[in-house]
């Protein structure tokens, strides 16, 4: 199926916002097995009778899909959710009473009413319940539950304005619903909730660490193993978005930055350097997707290059809430201007920085990922539980690269490397607060203030761009190799490294202090403390730092 020859051509009907008898009609289509373009609050979806076969066939059709990618099916209210799953797990339950309405799908097992077409063929079902008045009037008064993906031609940016869905389906399907702007940009987060903890299959506005909090108050313990969803050889992805590139326009995008909050005060010298860089090699115009701040200095150092530069300006430079609801549309805009490259900003992959992180990638060309980051390197320290060990060993660190540096670049001495250090826990509830004896060490022995900082899991998200992971213990470092095994050549033990490097007289393995009273937790830094000035030359070395 090409999406072509099998399409059918259309008047398509935009129903302006306000017209309650265009929606009445739009939503008879949807009953009487048609295709309809509908708001949500995520993205605008291309909707259908999810218990009609012939109607969901049609979606693939105007959307030129692979029909083996799973669709999401959409309700009006919680009482449709029961009839369309076999089982509502308790973690299915809190997720549904907590987030719904609202961006999240939550994937549960079928029941025979889902047809195998609207599931590519899995035992699983991804339910969502969206916020947005018209999406919901628009089911209801359809009276059936509605397939929906994206509303765009498969591969292309997400719609979030019905011009986008009337740029794309316009003669594919009869009526294309306006119903404003979506309120969140980037599409729901997929959760698989059929065991006994949430696994993250598509990051979204509501975060793994909301839906931990969420469970922890309803009184269901986090197991001890949460094994990450695998796809098995041949079988469909359970999520939409994790086999085909998705989100990107004709050009190439690239993104500048390392992401981290330190970074953003240079993210100015990046985007000046790529678009001189266009202009000498005629690559122009350029897209800039960029903050109101930098756009505006951008405006006046190349104030004659007018002519040659796109902007598209998301909201305040340092917000990634403006920068995810205005992504899809600024990837479209800036496309639709012809430009020969789109550049845009890392954010910090923490919270909804890890779903546009995983959007703009996903729309960044993979030779491109990050345009500048040569001087500078992530390191992560990892324990158990992050409020004890790591957190320490991540202000010890910080610290003492302060105090021995600045540190510069082999192969370019004018330039200061860097280092973006963190933490995380292989067992961490989330948004725990690091221990008061912790604290004190940081402050008063190594002048590092932690004092807001709050345990993080150890998720693949966290770690799949950090150079350097380092574990308290043997443990801990098997445990993570185990678990994420394409990581494995960048995760050491305190004591493996120290071994590889050839240092001696230096005991790498770190015991956990919490519990235990101030003198232990002072022992620990200072045990911290030796092994990081043991190490710290070697890595810089290996870095090509001095």
């Amino acid at each position: 199926m090409d999406g072509k020859s099998d399409t059918k051509r259309y008047d398509t009907v935009l129903v302006e916002q306000g017209d309650e008898e265009g929606i009445k009609k739009a939503a008879e289509a949807l009953k009487n097995g048609e295709v309809i373009g509908m708001p949500t609050e995520t993205v605008y979806g291309l909707g259908a009778d999810a218990k009609n076969p012939d109607a969901v066939k049609k979606i693939y059709v105007a959307k030129g899909r692979p029909s083996d990618n799973p669709l999401i099916v959409h309700v009006a209210n919680k009482d449709m959710i029961t009839p369309l799953v076999k089982e509502i797990t308790p973690v299915a339950k809190v997720l549904i009473d907590i987030f719904m309405p609202g961006p999240i799908t939550v994937i549960m097992k079928k029941s025979d009413e889902i047809p195998s077409i609207v599931s590519a063929g899995l035992d699983t079902v991804g339910i969502r319940f969206p916020i947005h008045p018209v999406a919901q009037k628009l089911i209801e008064t359809s009276g059936v539950p509605v397939a929906a993906p994206s509303a765009n031609l498969s591969g292309s940016p997400s719609p979030t304005k019905a011009s986008h869905v009337v740029k794309d389906m316009s003669g594919r399907v009869p009526y294309i619903v306006d119903g404003g702007e979506c309120q969140v940009g980037l599409e729901s987060t997929v959760v698989d909730a059929t065991g006994a903890w949430p696994q993250i299959l598509r990051p979204g506005k509501i975060t793994i660490d909301q839906m931990e909090e969420a469970l922890k108050n309803a009184g269901i313990e986090k197991p001890l193993v949460t094994p990450e969803y695998e796809a098995k050889p041949g079988e469909a992805p359970r999520s939409p978005g994790m086999k085909y590139r998705h989100y990107a326009p004709s050009c190439d995008v690239h993104i500048v930055g390392d992401g981290s909050k330190d970074d953003f005060e240079n993210y100015f010298k990046y985007y000046k350097q790529i678009i001189m860089q266009a202009i000498m090699d005629e690559k122009t115009p350029i897209g800039l997707y960029v903050g109101e701040e930098l756009a505006e200095r951008l405006k006046i150092l190349f104030a004659n290059k007018e002519e040659e530069i796109e902007y598209y300006i998301y909201g305040d430079t340092e917000n990634v809430e403006d920068a995810s609801h205005g992504l899809f549309d600024g990837l479209r805009t800036l496309d639709e201007k012809d430009v020969k490259l789109i550049v845009a900003p890392a954010f910090p992959e923490e919270g909804l920085g890890i779903a546009y992180m995983n959007r703009l990638k996903k729309a960044a060309s993979q030779a491109e990922e990050v345009t500048i980051r040569a001087n500078h390197r992530r390191l992560m320290f990892v324990c158990s539980g992050n409020t004890c060990r790591s957190p320490l060993a991540e202000a010890i660190f910080r610290s003492i690269f302060r105090s021995t540096g600045p540190h510069y670049l082999i192969d370019d001495p004018s330039t200061e490397g860097k280092v973006i250090v963190s933490s995380a826990g292989t067992f961490a509830k989330g948004d725990e607060p690091y221990t008061v004896y912790s604290v004190r060490a940081a402050k008063y022995e190594y002048d590092e203030d932690i004092s807001n900082g709050y345990s993080k899991l150890a998720i693949k998200e966290r770690l799949i761009n950090q150079d350097l992971i380092l574990t308290m213990t043997g443990d801990g470092s098997r445990y993570l190799r185990t678990r994420f095994p394409d990581l494995s050549d960048r995760i050491f033990s305190f004591q493996e490294i120290l071994d590889d490097l050839a240092i001696p007289n230096v005991d790498g393995e770190v015991r956990d202090p919490y519990g235990y009273d101030y003198l232990v937790y002072m022992e620990t830094a200072k045990q911290l403390d030796k092994i990081i000035r043991a190490l710290l030359p070697e890595i810089l070395k290996m870095w090509g730092m001095t």
